[in-house]
């Protein structure tokens, strides 16, 4: 994997083919160059990977590259780190990768290594195994008409009829455009 190079803090307007004539401009023979695209927005990510001819090209690519300026940045080049998992789609936003809105459900939950003589197995106050933890008994119904789990009449009895709506006292636009006058009818004959 020594042949293949991380090349890091790229503007998101370096295309492929600039990037290979600067390392050819330093007389390095490069196979690939692979700039990173963001797969919803289709837009550069601002790192490639560079896979030189010889591990000798990678060294002298560091080397020399490493901090030259590419349209006003400086760039980083390293050797790039195998990936670690499997590849494929990322979870995307979620509360941990093991479970939760974004991850694949769990299985049931069980007493926790450690055997039985763990600190928290055996079924105590804190033991995540065992019988689920009662609350107590259900509630008896109360009276007709109430909800035996509030101890309230239902939203349908409670909800209050809302007030007529004030009106307006600014004029409308046809007394505005008028002057807000009108004719009586009397005609003044001075």
């Amino acid at each position: 994997m020594g042949t293949r190079l991380f090349v890091g803090n790229l503007s998101y307007h370096v295309n492929e083919q600039e990037l290979k004539d600067v390392f050819a401009s330093e007389n390095i023979e490069v196979r690939s160059v692979r700039v990173a695209m963001d797969r919803d927005t289709g837009r550069p990510r601002g790192f490639a990977f560079v896979e030189t001819a010889t591990e000798d090209g990678a060294k002298q690519s560091i080397e020399k590259l490493g901090g030259r300026l590419i349209q006003g940045r400086a760039v980083i080049i390293e050797e790039a780190q195998a990936r670690t998992g499997p590849s494929g789609p990322r979870p995307s936003g979620g509360l941990r990768p093991g479970g939760g809105p974004s991850g694949p459900p769990r299985g049931p939950v069980g007493p926790r290594p450690g055997g039985p003589a763990g600190p928290t197995s055996g079924g105590g106050p804190g033991s995540l195994g065992g019988p689920p933890r009662s609350f107590g008994p259900p509630r008896p119904a109360g009276p007709a008409g109430f909800d035996a789990r509030t101890d309230r009449p239902p939203k349908s009895e409670t909800r209050r009829e809302r007030p007529e709506k004030k009106k307006s006292t600014r004029p409308k636009p046809e007394e505005r455009e008028r002057g807000n006058w009108h004719w009586s009818g009397i005609i003044d004959d001075d």
